[in-house]
């Protein structure tokens, strides 16, 4: 017989020997998957918009779109007035933004003025002229039309008999007290005050106007709505959210003086060209929003105080788009 002791040590002496091929065999069964290495990271994608409650909300939409979809972001929403946004995205700073049909006349598209009041044939002259000329794809916009308008307290409205800017014009042209908070960009635009002065025939006098260099109307409706410095009439947009519950109306423009602004994705073409995938992305959540759901989304946001990414999620979760 074996002697115990020996029988020991024969035993570890063999364990030492099969301990290498038992490594060598483990190594080899290692699934070849895990050492794979993993999927590289898609973006980032920057995404800005201007520093209304609009702009945030669709912000981060498209943030949100982005990251369920695989897509590293740097959010900079709300990141400055139109032309600071324009200016990042030409240059390469940003990557994505929001902004609107109608501005393509100011960035070079020529058309004729009737083609900047028609909501498809003004999206497509600005999206051949920025795809063209700066390499910018603009996306499927929603259907809503941000357009510039007037609001004034229904009150005021109701007391002086306002319904249409022809109203508006009677009024101003009677002597009666005017006065306007506005942009500046409005302002001195053909197809903003200046073009509604001339269509309607009435001039607005410097001391009729308070001219802010930024859009975000949510200041120069809490003027309106406070009365403050004498303000009675205030520059709109269609979607904005506080209209109904801060109790105000819009004055209708028959004569279709602002060109129509739809609310759309612009995307650097390099982006397009390496993420194809982008194009299509956000075009079924877009097609979701009216001028009514937009309107009730700013209200959240501008009016009730939420933060606009909850917003966005809730619209997202809502519509099936977002867990």
């Amino acid at each position: 017989m074996r002697h115990p002791e020996s029988s020991r040590l024969f035993a570890s002496a063999l364990a030492l020997l099969l301990a290498p091929l038992v490594v060598l065999g483990a190594t080899a069964c290692v699934p070849a998957s895990s050492t794979m290495p993993t999927p590289e990271a898609k973006g980032p994608v920057t995404v800005a918009t201007m520093i209304d409650s609009e702009g945030a909300i669709l912000g981060n939409m498209l943030l949100i779109l982005l990251e369920k979809n695989g897509f590293a972001t740097e959010d900079k929403t709300s990141f400055g007035t139109p032309d600071i946004l324009r200016k990042a995205l030409e240059a390469g700073e940003v990557d994505l933004v929001v902004d609107y049909t109608g501005s393509g006349q100011y960035y070079g598209a020529v058309a004729e003025d009737s083609v900047w009041s028609d909501p498809d044939k003004g999206y497509e002259a600005t999206r051949d002229y920025d795809k063209e000329t700066n390499n910018l794809w603009w996306l499927e916009p929603a259907p809503a039309n941000n357009t510039e308008m007037l609001a004034v307290l229904r009150t005021f409205a109701e007391a002086n008999s306002l319904v249409t800017m022809e109203d508006f014009a009677a009024y101003v042209n009677a002597g009666k007290t005017v006065k306007l908070i506005c942009a500046a960009g409005f302002a001195e635009n053909p197809k903003g005050l200046l073009g509604y002065q001339e269509a309607y025939g009435f001039t607005l006098r410097a001391d009729q106007l308070i001219i802010l260099s930024h859009g975000n109307t949510a200041e120069m409706l809490k003027a309106l709505s406070e009365g403050t410095d004498g303000v009675n009439v205030s520059l709109v947009y269609g979607t904005d959210g506080s209209l109904d519950k801060m109790d105000m109306v819009v004055l209708d423009d028959p004569k279709n003086v602002p060109p129509v602004y739809r609310p759309a994705p612009v995307l650097r073409g390099e982006l397009a060209d390496q993420y194809p995938e982008l194009e299509t992305l956000f075009a079924p959540v877009f097609r979701t929003l009216t001028r009514e759901t937009l309107q009730q989304l700013n209200a959240r946001v501008a009016f009730d105080g939420e933060e606009a990414r909850a917003v966005a999620l809730d619209y997202l979760k809502a519509k099936g788009f977002a867990e």
